[in-house]
């Protein structure tokens, strides 16, 4: 097969898709014609409903079903979107679909036709009986099959009769059928050959009337000159209390296989037959154990299915017929075989709510690419399992969805994008039936690609990237050419290595063939290979670093004529790089690493890569000249310059010249001379030497050069002399060297050069002893004067007597000002400046100053001061600042016989300063001078109280305060009570008194009260005596009581419950007062009823007591029912019940 696919532009995930997309349009099981002839299922076992169920891929198909034998039948046409399912409910034709009868040609089969690829099945929807019958397509249609039948359970007795039955169907005119049964059916014998001929679209039907499972029809032969086929019907089989159908329709003998994967269902009976095609049939089974067995043509070896997975293996093609189902619900289809065969898509679609599994197989490495409908995570890696007796190579699974995953009526495809898969479906549940039937195709369709026809050149290669799939994966590459593969052959994504060769005998061929048990496919790459260009740069050179353009000479011939030089280096060619003849001029970086390579590029190749030769050019090194340091600098008192050259490399000989007059001695050709220079020189304050090399051989000569400076010596300045301070004596030092040296050091003088005696600005300290003397000198010599003579000069520091700082000061209480006077005595010149510095952040520049303090305590107060000559002297003090008292009190009362006794007790505090003085003044009361105080107070009225207390450091604080001597108190109090017969009677008592702040009621019955305006309830009848107590502001106390007699207390609810309101606004009755249920019983229920048993009020409690309304509307007059629950326990003695009248009067 040759196909054209993109190279190196299509991922080869994309690769596969495509070309598994342009396969599919041609495969069977999913297909375009399909044909069907539909079993008789007994009434009483539930033959209905019947649909065809249809699933379309990435094209929209219409879809046309008819019954090509029955010309009254009008065909039905669907349109379906693409990815799209559909069906269509052939109940109302069950008559005319379903097989009438055994041995009867009939005219019900099948056709359906689709303008594009669908997948489609029949299926049996009634209640408790389900089964699931894949329309196989092209792969169902065939001249020979083998019949695999289940023979070990019973068919139950029904209305009409059930039975196992091969229900054919013919797709051309004039068809004869040749039929072997091997157990005895309607109107035939067993194992007796006969013949019938069937038009296009009959049918006719081989029935096996025996219920036993053991006669059953399994390795029946049928065979026919024109494509039929072939639906395998098994009625009303019985397994416990169950009675189902199992069937499918079966592919022609071609598509039988070797080796076929089971999943067990969720059953505890499947079952597994296997119907041999050929004699002598090895069969091994491989699960939990191993077994193996031989059967003959026309046998059936049955497996009583225990593991949930096994791998069955034959030696020659077998049919396979899996039993299973869900608890006692039975279901079966023909098995797909495992090698080459399956896809890589598979459509299906959820029918009902019932239970829905997916019985999955793939090679090993692939089961991590599965999807269903572009969704990951419904089909994962870790849900496979290993298929025994693989090694490994192949993985299965049986994974169940619910319905919030697999929609009911959903469209779902379920892709690989690695490699093909079988897929089975198995759908529901104990009690409503099973159906089971394999979707995926029964055999694959093996493919080979590896791109399109190509042209290269002999010096590139060919990167390949052949795809093989549909069944074998592996494949191998070989060539007609003489090149080699980079990888193994068996590599399928390779790179193809030409020969040159391969030019003789172009073109060549790159064959892909595949290896495995598929049959094999090949495809051809037909592969150009021109040749490759000859690129000559010329032989490697050497020359000179100071003399080094080079002359090129390059040549290109072969695969083109024209080529580009270019460098490993920096320099540049000239004219440009693209003439063979250039010139190279070297960089000076070329020159500096020894050598350069230059490459000459092929270009205009076409199709070929570029060929290149590459020439290296070695620079040997010129004569290197060293005169010596740049630049030499003498003093302009000895002038002479001692020349220190030297040549190397390619010479050892030069020569030296001047810009001067000067001479060189003892001659110029000596390489380390003395130069003697010039007056004339010297004046000028510079020079130039030149050594110049000779002898150079074929370099040019080379030149170094030195700048002699001619510098005047050293000016060397000390400073000017210091005035200085005995008690802060050190100075720093301000020297300056400049012209031949900057550098210099001190001496002179026995004390201390902080930044060292070589520091110009250094800080020098003397000794005790120098400022004892008066003064000192100190000398600085230049230093690094090279040939000249150092110079120096002296500074004289002088030391005068500084100020003395001295004051005095007064301490005083917090708020008033401290007087500061300055006694500080000049010292050498007169006193300028004093900084007053108070210890709280404040500051004063006055000679003489006074200062108050914000808070009281010690602080330290500096003097500073300054002399004419800039000396200081510094002076601190400690001043005290005296904490003033804060003066308080409290004041307590008594009032024993009515007589206002006042206690002061002092309540003043300090801080750290104690107190020794207190004293009261009552306002005209009397005075005393002490720290706690009793005083009489006889007259009400307000008092001015003075309080003055001190300290020991004599600072004083006073307060006043205002005392209110109140009027003596006076009890009295009112009540009142709008209460009548009740439960509890409701007292409000009314103060009356004057002069009081504060109360104590009691009430007589054990009760008390703090308010001023209390209420009691009595539950009683009786005499009480309520007492108030009324208390005056400073503790004097008045009392009165009064007597009430209570007989308005009732414990019998029923005379508390009215039986009458007259709800007419007049605001007399208008309410149904229970007035008890608020004092007593607040969870109590409220309900009334009117004549006909209508609740018309309820209530928790009585908060909002009933008006005669219902529904805000006011009730007719007449006789109304309650129920009172006073604790709502339901407890009969709570519950009281009677009538209430509403008798409306007009206002």
């Amino acid at each position: 097969m040759k196909t054209n696919l993109p190279r190196n532009f299509v991922p080869h995930c994309l690769t596969l898709l495509l070309f598994i997309s342009a396969l599919n349009t041609s495969i069977a099981q999913v297909d375009t014609l399909f044909w069907f002839a539909a079993p008789e299922v007994a009434a009483s076992q539930g033959d209905s409903p019947i649909q065809l169920r249809f699933m379309t891929y990435e094209n929209p198909a219409t879809v046309t079903i008819s019954l090509p034998a029955n010309g009254v039948f009008t065909p039905i046409t669907l349109t379906i979107p693409a990815n799209s399912t559909n069906s269509v409910d052939l109940t109302s034709f069950l008559a005319i679909i379903e097989s009438p009868a055994g041995n009867v040609v009939a005219n019900n089969g099948l056709k359906i036709e689709s303008t594009e690829r669908i997948g489609a099945f029949y299926e049996l929807g009634a209640i408790a009986n389900k089964e699931l019958f894949s329309l196989k397509g092209v792969k169902a249609l065939g001249t020979n099959f083998y019949t695999p039948f289940q023979n070990h359970w019973d068919n139950a007795t029904t209305t009409p009769g059930s039975f196992s039955s091969i229900d054919i169907v013919a797709s051309e005119d004039n068809t004869t059928v040749l039929i072997t049964p091997r157990t005895a059916i309607t109107g035939h014998a067993q194992d007796v050959t006969f013949s019938v001929i069937l038009n296009e679209g009959e049918t006719y039907s081989a029935r096996d009337m025996n219920t036993t499972g053991s006669t059953s029809l399994s390795g029946s032969i049928v065979s026919s000159d024109k494509p039929i086929a072939l639906t395998l019907f098994s009625g009303a089989l019985t397994e416990g209390s169950c009675s189902n159908s199992m069937g499918d329709q079966i592919t022609n003998a071609s598509f039988t296989g070797r080796d076929f994967v089971i999943n067990k269902g969720t059953s505890s009976f499947d079952r597994v037959y296997i119907l041999a095609t050929q004699n002598g049939t090895g069969i091994t089974i491989n699960n939990t154990t191993t077994t193996t067995t031989l059967i003959n043509w026309g046998e059936t070896y049955e497996i009583d299915l225990n593991d949930p997975q096994t791998y069955i293996q034959t030696t020659k093609p077998v049919y396979v017929w899996h039993a299973s189902g869900y608890a006692c619900e039975l279901s079966g289809a023909q098995v797909p075989h495992l090698s080459c065969a399956g896809t890589y898509s598979t459509a299906f679609t959820r029918t009902s709510s019932d239970s829905l599994g997916l019985m999955l197989y793939i090679r090993s490495g692939f089961e991590n690419q599965f999807a269903i409908n572009g969704n990951a995570t419904l089909i994962t890696a870790p849900q496979f399992v290993d298929v025994p007796g693989t090694s490994g190579n192949y993985k299965m699974a049986a994974i169940y969805f619910s319905t919030s995953d697999i929609a009911v009526g959903s469209y779902n495809e379920v892709t690989n994008t690695g490699d093909i898969f079988g897929l089975g479906m198995i759908q529901g549940n104990s009690g409503s039936g099973a159906g089971y039937a394999y979707l995926s195709e029964f055999e694959s369709y093996p493919f080979t690609t590896v791109g399109n026809d190509t042209t290269i050149c002999a010096n590139r290669t060919l990167p390949l990237d052949g795809l093989i799939g549909g069944g074998d994966i592996t494949g191998d590459w070989s060539t007609s050419g003489f090149g080699s593969y980079a990888l193994s052959s068996s590599t399928l994504a390779n790179e193809y290595l030409p020969s040159p060769l391969d030019t003789l005998i172009s073109p060549i061929q790159l064959i892909l063939t595949s290896t495995g048990a598929c049959p094999v496919r090949k495809d051809t790459i037909i592969l150009t290979v021109t040749p490759a260009p000859i690129v000559t740069a010329s032989a490697d050179q050497t020359l000179c670093e100071n003399n080094s353009t080079l002359q090129l000479a390059g040549g290109v011939s072969g695969g083109a004529s024209t080529g580009t030089w270019s460098t490993l280096g920096s320099g540049t060619f000239s004219p440009d790089p693209n003439t063979l003849d250039a010139e190279y001029i070297p960089s000076v970086t070329d020159l500096a690493n020894g050598f350069v390579d230059l490459v000459l590029t092929s270009t205009g190749v076409g199709n070929c890569e570029a060929e290149t030769d590459t020439m290296q050019v070695t620079f040997t090194g010129p004569p290197i000249v060293d005169a010596g340091a740049d630049t030499i600098s003498v003093c302009q008192n000895a002038p002479n310059v001692s020349l220190t050259g030297s040549v190397t490399g390619s010479t050892t000989t030069g020569k030296w010249t001047t810009s001067g007059g000067g001479l060189f001695l003892p001659n110029n050709l000596n390489l380390t001379a003395n130069y003697q220079p010039s007056p004339t020189d010297v004046t000028s304050g510079s020079i130039m030497l030149y050594l110049e090399s000779t002898g150079n051989g074929s370099c040019l000569p080379e030149y170094d050069s030195i700048v002699v400076l001619f510098t005047p010596p050293p000016s060397v300045e000390a400073g000017t002399n210091f005035l200085v301070c005995a008690n802060d004596a050190s100075v720093d030092l301000n020297g300056i060297i400049s012209g031949q040296t900057t550098t210099g050091i001190w001496s002179g003088g026995t004390g201390v050069y902080s930044g060292g005696d070589t520091d110009l600005m250094s800080n020098y300290t003397p000794t005790a002893a120098e400022i004892l003397t008066g003064n000192v000198f100190l000398t600085l010599t230049s230093t690094n004067n090279g040939g000249c003579i150092a110079e120096t000069d002296v500074v004289q520091i002088a030391f005068v007597t500084p100020p003395f700082a001295n004051f005095n000061f007064t301490e005083t209480c917090l708020y008033d000002g401290s007087d500061f006077t300055d006694f500080s005595l000049p010292g050498f010149g007169t006193l300028t400046s004093w900084e007053w510095n108070f210890g709280d952040t404040q500051t004063s520049i006055d000679q003489n100053t006074s200062h108050s303090y914000a808070t009281a305590g010690t602080y330290p107060v500096q003097l500073i001061v300054t002399s004419s000559v800039g000396c200081t002297d510094s002076i601190t003090q400690n001043v005290n600042s005296f904490e003033v008292p804060v003066a308080d009190y409290t004041v307590s009362s008594d009032c024993p016989n009515n007589q206002i006794i006042v206690d002061f007790t002092d309540n003043s505090t300090t801080t750290n300063d104690a107190l020794n003085y207190w004293f009261y003044d009552f306002g005209g009361a009397g005075s005393i001078a002490t720290e706690n105080a009793t005083q009489l107070f006889s007259v009400n009225g307000d008092y001015t109280i003075t309080h003055i207390v001190g300290t020991v450091n004599g600072c004083f604080d006073t307060t006043i305060q205002t005392l209110n001597v109140p009027e003596f108190p006076i009890a009295d109090f009112s009540y009142n009570t709008n209460n009548g017969l009740n439960i509890g009677a409701v007292f409000n008592f009314i103060n009356t008194s004057s002069n009081g702040s504060t109360y104590y009621w009691e009430f007589g019955d054990n009760g008390n009260s703090t308010d001023e305006n209390p209420m009691n309830t009595y539950f009683s009848n009786g005499t009480y005596v309520i007492t108030q107590y009324v208390y005056g502001s400073l503790g004097c106390v008045d009392s009165t009581s009064q007597t009430i007699i209570i007989n308005t207390v009732t414990n019998e609810i029923t005379t508390l419950i009215p039986n009458a309101i007259s709800p007419n606004g007049d605001g007399k009755n208008d309410i149904w007062k229970l007035e008890f249920i608020n004092l007593l019983y607040p969870n109590a229920r409220v309900e009334v009823y009117n004549q006909w048993g209508q609740q018309i009020y309820q209530s928790k409690g009585y908060n909002y007591p009933w008006d005669g309304r219902y529904n805000d509307e006011l009730l007719p007059d007449g006789t109304y029912y309650y129920v009172i629950d006073i604790n709502d326990a339901g407890n009969a003695a709570d519950i009281f019940k009677g009538t209430v009248l509403i008798l409306k009067t007009k206002k």
